[in-house]
């Protein structure tokens, strides 16, 4: 009996063991309560990936990094993203879905956008502590 359980258990371990970049993929997934979706083509198509309130990523997992072209926002979260990872460099401040990240200029640089240029992300729902460093709504 215990026999049965082996192949299972060993599976499960496996699966645990993989690192978190292995574990994130493109796809089509159930959208958050309160979040955001990040999706790969302009106007919420394709591809995406989804975040919740508080969720962090410092860096994008292997295939996610400069690759979003729309934002869907739900439930009144707020979120930052960042031109580099570790929550560095330019930021933007979203509270509202950006159909076309190349309509929204990369701060007052209207020959740049964030078409393509999202590195690191953070979902929140009051306290953006990067507020103070940067005043960049959209």
């Amino acid at each position: 009996m215990r026999l049965r359980f082996v192949p299972v258990a060993l599976l499960l371990l496996f699966a645990m063991s993989l690192p978190a970049d292995a574990q994130w993929d493109w796809g089509r997934p159930h959208r958050p309560r309160a979040g955001a979706c990040f999706f790969r083509g302009d106007h919420f198509r394709g591809d995406s990936f989804c975040m919740k309130v508080d969720d962090r990523w410092p860096s994008m997992p292997r295939g996610f990094n400069d690759q979003i072209k729309s934002i869907r926002v739900f439930g009144g979260a707020r979120l930052r993203v960042f031109n580099d990872d570790n929550f560095r460099g330019i930021s933007l401040l979203v509270d509202r879905d950006i159909d076309d990240l190349r309509r929204v200029p990369v701060g007052d640089n209207f020959g740049k956008n964030w078409d393509n240029r999202i590195s690191s992300i953070a979902v929140f729902r009051d306290r953006d502590e990067w507020m103070e460093r940067h005043d960049d709504r959209r």
